[in-house]
């Protein structure tokens, strides 16, 4: 063998253990050692879950909030509900009695009144409430109050309860006007008229509700 191809040699043996050095290297800069494989990947942060509480309802708020309205036009022409958050079986019986409320058939009003007691949150303020519908126009409540809230404020508790019952009740059905009585020991304290024209367009967050119930033409019992 020629002196040049030995040298050629010797350069080819260098090269090749340069590579394998360097291949080395390289594998030791991007292996993770054992102690660093063994960690736990840490996860990716999760978005942080906002809750937002709905405020306890009392007599300083009870007007603010209602039902939402039931839209009998859209129970009457559909099947199903299209908000997807009403009951299916109760939107079929808001279905099968849409016709004859629209229609203004009292008896359908009773039926729904009692099938979606739309007065159930408010009995924790009063020792009894009743409802009736005595015209397609009108429907009419009656409940009896709480000493502890005629106490604290009677004039407020009175009518914080009037407004609620009337928001709550023209939600449930196409009436025009609701009346409102609240007794005591079978006393009447108030007897008030909210017609619906005279509750929409309000701001109730900021509504005082002994003025818009005056406003009503209440009545109040000494």
């Amino acid at each position: 063998m020629s002196e040049d191809q030995n040298n050629n040699q010797n350069r080819t043996l260098e090269e090749s253990d340069l590579l394998k050095r360097m291949r080395a290297i390289a594998s030791d800069l991007w292996r993770e050692s054992p102690d660093v494989a063994a960690q736990p990947k840490p996860k990716p942060d999760k978005p942080a879950k906002v809750v937002v509480k709905r405020p306890e309802i009392g007599i300083d708020n009870l007007w603010m909030t209602a039902d939402e309205t039931i839209d009998w036009t859209d129970a009457l022409a559909h099947e199903y509900p299209g908000d997807g958050l009403t009951n299916p079986r109760l939107w079929s019986f808001y279905h099968q009695q849409a016709e004859p409320v629209l229609r203004g058939d009292t008896r359908a009003y009773a039926e729904v009144l009692k099938k979606a007691n739309p007065l159930g949150e408010l009995t924790a303020f009063a020792d009894g409430i009743s409802m009736r519908a005595p015209d397609p126009d009108r429907v009419e409540a009656s409940f009896n109050c709480r000493q502890e809230y005629l106490e604290e404020n009677e004039k407020k508790y009175l009518c914080a309860m009037g407004i609620r019952i009337a928001r709550d009740l023209m939600a449930c059905l196409p009436v025009s006007e609701v009346g409102v009585t609240a007794r005591k020991d079978g006393k009447v304290l108030m007897e008030v008229t909210y017609r619906r024209e005279k509750l929409l367009h309000r701001n109730f967050t900021y509504l005082d509700p002994v003025k818009l119930t005056e406003e009503c033409g209440a009545n109040f019992e000494p």
